[in-house]
């Protein structure tokens, strides 16, 4: 649920930070852990930034035996004003076609008011079941989102569910209770953090779940720990790490033990090959 990183060797003295230009990311099986492009994020890919270090692009990234070589073909396009995202584009890897934009609304004190989910089809705006779109308010401490859905037989928005985020005064998100179409309470999420303002504790009503995390030196994720009063099994992930100069991390192997051991055991290398701005 929050991002990942740990224990460092081999790695220097961190020299001064360098922001960072693309990044190829790669997933690999290790222990005889099969990949199956669901792992993570999913497939393979290639991301460029602009030099405020926000996202520009995102590409798939795929080998292909028959030719011998890698492709990357654009998935995600970000678009920015007066430093503010305003529009994400979702373009189909195989087809090229925009399947969806995603456009956020900011209100005077440049806090997100409302995020619309467009679907394309053939390039042509399309109303289904993924259309959607959400309306933020906020109270002190509190971040309030309405989403609605649209329902295809009634041909309009209908509200889908209401998610409540409160945060602590470090702005650290404490809590977040969702709550569907007819105020029935479906879940609620309980955050713990350390005095380092990092996630330690995490408890769930959803699945009865709580899972706790370590970080190494940097800072990085090196052990979570989930379990579930309505599963026997634990799991826990271990995390390892090599940095590049900069003290970003360019390999993270995650090994993962369940108790009792079953066929899900097994590891997980990412490798970030980073490029930098001059």
């Amino acid at each position: 649920m929050f991002l990942l990183c740990t224990f460092a060797f081999g790695q220097n003295t961190p020299k001064t930070k360098r922001q960072i230009k693309t990044e190829e990311i790669t997933y690999h099986g290790i222990d005889g852990r099969p990949i199956n492009r669901v792992d993570k994020q999913g497939l393979d890919q290639y991301k460029e930034y602009n030099v405020d270090g926000s996202i520009s692009k995102i590409y798939i990234q795929e080998f292909d035996k028959t030719k011998g070589k890698t492709s990357r073909n654009l998935n995600e396009t970000y678009f920015y004003e007066k430093g503010k995202l305003y529009k994400i584009e979702r373009i189909g890897s195989i087809t090229g076609d925009k399947y969806e934009e995603i456009l956020f609304s900011y209100n005077e004190q440049m806090q997100l008011t409302k995020k619309i989910e467009n679907q394309y089809k053939d390039n042509q705006l399309d109303l289904n079941q993924l259309s959607a779109y959400t309306d933020y308010f906020y109270n002190g401490n509190s971040e309030t989102q309405k989403r609605y859905e649209y329902d295809e037989t009634k041909k309009e928005f209908l509200l889908a569910s209401i998610l409540t985020k409160i945060f602590d005064p470090d702005k650290n998100l404490i809590q977040e209770k969702t709550e569907n179409f007819d105020g029935n309470i479906s879940g609620i999420v309980n955050i713990k953090y350390d005095n380092l303002n990092k996630p330690i504790a995490l408890e769930s009503s959803y699945f009865k779940e709580a899972v706790s995390y370590k970080y190494n030196s940097h800072g990085d994720l090196e052990e979570e720990k989930n379990k579930s009063e309505k599963r026997t099994t634990i799991e826990i992930s271990y995390y390892s790490y090599v940095y590049d100069n900069y003290g970003n991390w360019i390999e993270q192997k995650q090994m993962i033990k369940r108790k009792p051991k079953d066929e899900f055991e097994g590891g997980l290398l990412i490798k970030r090959k980073i490029e930098y701005y001059e």
